[in-house]
């Protein structure tokens, strides 16, 4: 074998090594057959007619050595997938537990208030959180898709 292809060879042992011995303690039995994310939790903050996702996920190791390698480029149809049913999702950021994501559109506004109404979720996570422009917070466990949800205009910082 030529030298170049046994450094590559011994880069990515121990790229995966490294990976598997940094990533926190995981369960294989979490991340079911062909599937390499898990949502721990997405939280969907409202305001205006818009929102600001935050997705919290947990990697298989795998897909984290994948990711160390690579980038993060591979995971960018994971989170498309779950808001297929939104109308104009941006992806701002995705980090290693971590993606930021915003959505516009995804409220209207009627009279004093902003409507949203319920998408289906294309990956169920673990626990949804909506918090609205005053900062309540709503937990939903397991949650296939939002809820029908307003909250008022007065309270956004954005208007329509």
């Amino acid at each position: 074998m030529k030298t170049r292809a046994i450094i590559t060879i011994a880069i990515l042992i121990s790229a995966t090594l490294l990976a598997i011995n940094l990533s926190p303690v995981v369960k294989t039995g979490e991340f079911s057959e062909g599937d390499y994310i898990r949502l721990e939790r997405v939280e969907m903050a409202f305001n205006g007619t818009g929102a600001d996702v935050s997705v919290h996920y947990q990697l298989s190791p795998f897909a984290q050595t994948y990711m160390f390698l690579f980038g993060s480029k591979h995971l960018e149809p994971k989170i498309d997938k779950i808001f297929f049913d939104f109308e104009d999702p941006k992806i701002l950021e995705i980090g290693r537990k971590e993606a930021m994501v915003r959505i516009t559109n995804v409220s209207r506004p009627q009279d004093e208030y902003f409507l949203h109404e319920s998408h289906k979720l294309g990956m169920q996570p673990d626990m949804l959180v909506l918090i609205d422009p005053k900062g309540k917070h709503t937990n939903i466990a397991n949650a296939a898709f939002t809820p029908d949800t307003f909250y008022r205009k007065a309270d956004s910082i954005y208007s329509e």
